[in-house]
């Protein structure tokens, strides 16, 4: 939350983001892409993606 800079969120940290008001579904949705995280694992493992 501290160390990582993510482009996607302006350049700043998962922490600087939500402290900027950027709300807390697109920094965690920056993060897993930032990460490489696999789509299927976003929502959780076994969790169905809330938009299906």
């Amino acid at each position: 939350m501290r160390d990582s800079v993510i482009v996607a969120l302006g350049n700043r940290t998962p922490e600087a983001a939500l402290a900027a008001g950027i709300p807390a579904r697109d920094v965690w949705l920056a993060l897993c892409r930032a990460q490489e995280v696999p789509r299927e694992r976003w929502h959780g493992a076994g969790l169905r993606d809330p938009r299906d």
